[in-house]
């Protein structure tokens, strides 16, 4: 896929935490997807990346974590605040077949979600508050911890296994 191709697609911007220990991650079962994904969001009004990533992590797992900075030898300044910044950000498809109909038919489509597509910021966070994880029945079919081995048989795609493998070699 050509980014350009797409530019008319209607965004979502979402984040989301990966946290690791002892050599496992913990993941979720998103109940409407039906896979295994980092703890994560659509962005509320006014609310930063990171913001949205620590609380969507809470809401899904009853964590409190932070947005970790991504190492780097920069030194901030007293004029700026620099935020955590995400470990990658990917553009992905939730609904492209929205985006065919609507571009057909040359006008919005009735009762069809607004996102078509998510722009997701990836964060590497860590707990502040204990490991003892809940999950959320609501949205998620599952939880728990696995490692780099286990991730490779989970039921999710071949993005999200790449970002956890990744973020891996980053801890």
């Amino acid at each position: 896929m050509k980014p350009s191709q797409y530019l008319d697609a209607k965004l979502c911007l979402t984040a989301a935490g990966l946290l690791y220990h002892q050599e496992k991650v913990l993941l979720v079962k998103h109940k409407k997807l039906g896979i295994w994904l980092a703890p994560g969001g659509h962005l509320e009004a006014d609310e930063q990346p990171h913001q949205a990533a620590e609380r969507e992590f809470w809401e899904e797992t009853g964590l409190r974590v932070k947005a970790t900075a991504f190492k780097s030898s920069f030194q901030a300044n007293e004029l700026s605040q620099y935020l955590p910044n995400p470990f990658l950000t990917n553009l992905h498809w939730m609904n492209k077949e929205s985006y065919t109909r609507r571009k057909a038919e040359k006008k919005p489509l009735p009762g069809v979600k607004p996102c078509e597509q998510h722009v997701c910021f990836l964060y590497l966070v860590e707990a502040i508050s204990g490991l003892d994880y809940r999950r959320n029945i609501e949205e998620t079919d599952g939880i728990g911890w696995f490692s780099q081995a286990e991730v490779a048989l989970l039921e999710t795609t071949p993005d999200i296994k790449y970002e956890v493998k990744y973020g891996f070699s980053l801890v």
